[in-house]
């Protein structure tokens, strides 16, 4: 089935473009937006009645109401360093985690007050956080392939929690390229992550870290410019920009690439599809009016959507 989503909405500020640090020997920086083919607005945590988006540029949280929309915004204060838009972490113990200094540093905010409580210096620099169950969860630069990628703060220090492992690739450009990693939202018992170069496959990652994986139906081509152009990005094709687990066997995609050109080229569309996927099939697709950037919430009948131009709308799938 394929549709128009129905729209209902509220605007937000506009986020500004955001790249994502790799590595500090690299000068390579891939952002949202017509530079690059990954984007984060900063992150997202969703409650029982709210959900909540990191703006690295403030910095702090929107805090938005699941049934209304209603928009507040909570500040995240005493950081003295560069917070990273590279998610957020809630892990119940009420604090927020947030990346600093390109991956370098953590902060943990009062989840209360939006009060500095401490910055942890990491052992490694790290892409991204997340909320996995009652921990944060790290996603961390690997320069070499087969290297655990996924670790968890456990009692002051980060351990590999779950197999999935960094990928080989020519020259080191395109191994980081290879190696971005994001992990969408979850129902209880899984977390749907993904490589954001590659093939169109979600890794459902269970409590214990062990991988199930899905194939989800794609839009993205191989770059007619593959093999000729000097960017190394073009390379690669971009399918998945967000996901949102329903349950075991249905999740909500939301396009990256759409066509055969990669967001790295003049012209890419992206962002432009919702597909509920179930049992690796496409169930329903829905066409939107605009570019979205990620998924806030889900159910069967609608979704919540973070737009490009910085508007969450409710969108009908039925």
């Amino acid at each position: 089935m394929h549709s128009r989503g129905l729209l209902l909405g509220v605007t937000l500020p506009r986020f500004v473009g955001l790249a994502l640090f790799v590595n500090s020997l690299s000068a390579l920086a891939i952002a949202d937006g017509p530079a690059g083919p990954v984007g984060e607005y900063g992150g997202r945590w969703i409650g029982a009645k709210e959900i909540r988006l990191l703006d690295a540029s403030l910095p702090g949280l929107y805090r938005i109401d699941r049934a209304t929309l209603a928009t507040s915004v909570q500040s995240l204060s005493g950081a003295d360093a560069p917070l990273d838009p590279y998610g957020i972490a809630l892990p119940g113990d009420g604090t927020v985690w947030v990346l600093a200094d390109r991956g370098r540093f953590v902060f943990r905010f009062s989840e209360a007050t939006g009060e500095r409580i401490e910055k942890r210096r990491l052992p490694e620099p790290c892409q991204g956080i997340a909320t996995f169950w009652n921990s944060a969860g790290l996603f961390a630069v690997r320069l070499r392939p087969n290297e655990r990628m996924l670790l968890r703060a456990e009692n002051g220090s980060l351990r590999p929690f779950s197999p999935l492992a960094s990928r080989s690739a020519t020259g080191l450009p395109e191994h980081l390229i290879a190696n971005l990693v994001k992990c969408g939202t979850a129902a209880k018992d899984a977390i749907p992550c993904w490589f954001v170069a590659g093939d169109p496959e979600v890794l459902l990652v269970d409590r214990t870290g062990a991988l199930r994986p899905i194939t989800v139906p794609s839009l993205a081509r191989p770059s007619p410019a593959r093999g000729a152009s000097r960017e190394p990005g073009v390379a690669f094709t971009y399918p998945i920009r967000d996901v949102f687990l329903l349950d075991g066997s249905a999740l909500w995609t939301l396009t990256n690439q759409e066509g055969n050109r990669t967001p790295l080229e003049d012209g890419a569309r992206r962002g432009r599809h919702v597909m509920l996927v179930r049992g690796g099939r496409s169930e329903r697709t829905l066409e939107l009016p605009a570019e979205a950037r990620a998924i806030l919430d889900a159910s069967e009948r609608s979704l919540v959507l973070l737009f490009a131009d910085g508007t969450v709308r409710r969108v009908r799938a039925s």
